[in-house]
C-alpha cells in the first residue's frame, strides 16, 4: 500500500528485543510484521553491546524492509572521544541550553530547555562544527557546568565519583541522540517501550512531523526504577547529606532522574500511547501521560492454531492423570521472571505431589549468570530429575505435554504465553502481576462468568505457588474444567484477528494519510 517502496509505512523502533530476544514482546512485534503483510515495515533495534545481538531469533518476513543495529553500551569512535575545536561563540548556545536543562525547577520548563540542547546540537552541526562527546567531557564550560551540577544535586559526594557517574548516565543518551542520523524514513513511528526508543519517537515526531505510536507491554520507567534500586553495578556510596527514597544514594537517583525524564518526553511527543490492560493506563498517567492520548489493545490469539495441541492434551486427560503430571514455565530464565521462586515451589510440590515434574522451556543465554544460579539451587536441592530446562521449544507442541502452566514473574504486561496456554486448553498458575488477575479471572462480569482458567499468587512467595499448584493438579477433572475456561475466554476476548484490526486501522489511519516524510537525513 506504500508506493514508495523506499520509505516504509511504519518504522518499529524496538529497544532490547525484536529480532534478537526471544518471547515476551518479541513475539507481539513478530505478529504484527507477520500479520499484517500488507504494511512494509523498518525495523530500528537498539540494544546493549554487539555481542547480545550476535544471532536473530527471528526471521522477518518480507515486509520488514531494513533493519538498523544501534547499541548503546559500544565504546565510542575515536572521533566522538576528540573535542571539536569551537569558538567560545559556538560553543554557548549548548551550554547555555544545557545549564537551563539541569537547572530547571519544573518539567514545564525542563522539556523545553532539553529540545533547545537539541536543537543546538544540530545547528552546530549544519554549520560544519558538530559538537562531539568530547566535547562534554573536556570543554571549560563542559567542567565548570559539571560542577555547578555536582554542587546542586549531590553536595556532599566525591567530584570525581560525581564526574564518571554522569559520564556513565549520559554515554548511552548521546549515543541514543547520533542515532537519530540513522532513522530510516517512515510514515510512523512505533515504539514498543519509552526509555531510549521512545525519545527516538519523539524526535521523529517533532523534526519530521510524523505520528508517533507507544505500545508499551511493561511499564518501562517502573521497571528500570526497580532494576536500578536493587542494582549492584552502580557506584553508590551512601552519604549522610543525600539520602534518597530508602537508603537510595546519589547515584542511583541519576538513573532513575533520566528514565523518568525519558518516558515524560516519549509520552510528550506520541500522538496515541497504548497499555495492554487497564490498570497500566494509571501508572502511564502517574508517569506523565496525558489520559487523553492513552488507549488500550490487548494482545490477541488465534485459538485455532493451537487446536491440536487441545485435543492430544484433552484425550491424554480424559484418562486421568497419568504418571507424570507436569508444570511447565515457558519464558526466559531471567530474574524478572523469577525463575528462582518456581525452584523453591518445586521442591515443595515435590515432597507432596512426587508426580510433578518442572519443565523449564525457553532461551537461558540473556543472563548466563542468572542462569547458572538456577542451575546450582537445582542440584543443591536434588532436583536434577525433576527440574528440566529444556531450552527454547516449538511452543503448539510443548503445551499439549503440560498439565499446567506457571509464572512466577515479578512484573508483567499482558503475557502471551497465556493467552496461548489458554488456546491450548492449559490452566495457568500466575503471579497477581499485570494483567494476570483479568486473564486468569476475567475482566467483566461476562468474562468473568466464564470461570477461573487457573490460580493467582502472591508475588515472590515460594509456598503460596505450591499451594496452588497443587491445587489446580489436584484431579484431571478440575485441569480440563479450568482449560476449557481459558479456551473459552480466549475464543471471546482475545482474537488475534480484531487486535491485528484495530493496529492496521490505527497505521491506515495516521501513517498513508499523511503525507511522505524527507528521504534526506536528519540535520
Amino acid at each position: 500500500m506504500n508506493p514508495d517502496a523506499k520509505i516504509a509505512d511504519v518504522c518499529l523502533l524496538l529497544e532490547g528485543t525484536y529480532p534478537y530476544v526471544q518471547g515476551g514482546v518479541s513475539s507481539w512485534v513478530h505478529q504484527i510484521v507477520t500479520e499484517l503483510p500488507e504494511v512494509t515495515f523498518a525495523l530500528f533495534f537498539m540494544g546493549s553491546t554487539r555481542a547480545q545481538a550476535v544471532k536473530q531469533r527471528y526471521t522477518p518476513p518480507a515486509n520488514v524492509i531494513s533493519l538498523t543495529e544501534v547499541f548503546l553500551f559500544e565504546p565510542l569512535p575515536p572521533a566522538e572521544l576528540v573535542p571539536t575545536p569551537l569558538a567560545a561563540a559556538q560553543r554557548a548556545p549548548v551550554y547555555a541550553a544545557l545549564r537551563a536543562f539541569y537547572f530547571a525547577t519544573d518539567d514545564a520548563a525542563r522539556q523545553p530547555a532539553f529540545w533547545a540542547v537539541i536543537d543546538a546540537l544540530d545547528t552546530s552541526e549544519a554549520a560544519g562544527a558538530p559538537f562531539t562527546f568530547g566535547n562534554l567531557l573536556k570543554d571549560q564550560e563542559a567542567w565548570a557546568l559539571v560542577m555547578d551540577v555536582c554542587e546542586h544535586l549531590a553536595p556532599g559526594e566525591s567530584f570525581i565519583d560525581f564526574f564518571w557517574a554522569v559520564r556513565f548516565v549520559h554515554l548511552p543518551v548521546w549515543t541514543a541522540l547520533c542515532a537519530r542520523r540513522q532513522l530510516p524514513p517512515a510514515r510512523m513511528y512505533h515504539s514498543v517501550s519509552t526509555g531510549y526508543s521512545g525519545l527516538l519517537g519523539a524526535f521523529a515526531a517533532r523534526r519530521r512531523r510524523t505520528p508517533y505510536l507507544i505500545t508499551e507491554h511493561g511499564i518501562y520507567t517502573k521497571e528500570r526504577i526497580a532494576e536500578i534500586s536493587q542494582a549492584t553495578w552502580i557506584y553508590d556510596p551512601q552519604s549522610r547529606y543525600f539520602d534518597i527514597g530508602e537508603g537510595m544514594g546519589a547515584f542511583k537517583q541519576l538513573w532513575i532522574n533520566l528514565f523518568i525524564f525519558l518516558g515524560e518526553v516519549s509520552y510528550a511527543g506520541a500522538q496515541r500511547i497504548v497499555s495492554l490492560f487497564e490498570g497500566n493506563t494509571y501508572l502511564q498517567i502517574e508517569f506523565g501521560a496525558e489520559a487523553r492520548r492513552l488507549e488500550v489493545i490487548p494482545n490477541g490469539i488465534d485459538p485455532a492454531k493451537f487446536d491440536a495441541a487441545l485435543a492430544k492434551r484433552t484425550a491424554r486427560l480424559a484418562a486421568d492423570l497419568g504418571a507424570e503430571i507436569v508444570v511447565g514455565f515457558i519464558g526466559r530464565v531471567v530474574p524478572i521472571k523469577d525463575v528462582k521462586t518456581l525452584i523453591r515451589a518445586a521442591r515443595s510440590i515435590v515432597a507432596r505431589e512426587p508426580r510433578a515434574v518442572f519443565h523449564i522451556i525457553g532461551p537461558t543465554e540473556e543472563d548466563p549468570d542468572y542462569f547458572d544460579e538456577c542451575q546450582q539451587m537445582v542440584s543443591l536441592m536434588g532436583l536434577e530429575k525433576k527440574v528440566l530446562f529444556l531450552g527454547p521449544q516449538n511452543v503448539r507442541e510443548i503445551l499439549a505435554g503440560l498439565d499446567v502452566c506457571l509464572l512466577t514473574s515479578i512484573s508483567e504486561g499482558l503475557p502471551l504465553i497465556i493467552l496461548e496456554a489458554f488456546a491450548a486448553g492449559v490452566p495457568c498458575v500466575a503471579t497477581d502481576v499485570g494483567a494476570c488477575r483479568e486473564l486468569i479471572f476475567g475482566r467483566t462480569p461476562e468474562d468473568k462468568a466464564i470461570g477461573r482458567a487457573g490460580l493467582l499468587t502472591k508475588i515472590c512467595s515460594p509456598l503460596d505457588t505450591a499451594d496452588a499448584v497443587l491445587r489446580v493438579i489436584s484431579s484431571a477433572a478440575l485441569l480440563l474444567t479450568m482449560g476449557r475456561a481459558g479456551r473459552l475466554r480466549a475464543e471471546r476476548h482475545y482474537r488475534q484477528v480484531e487486535i491485528m484490526g484495530r493496529y492496521r486501522a490505527f497505521y491506515t489511519d495516521h501513517a498513508w494519510a499523511s503525507p511522505p516524510p524527507t528521504l534526506d537525513p536528519i540535520k
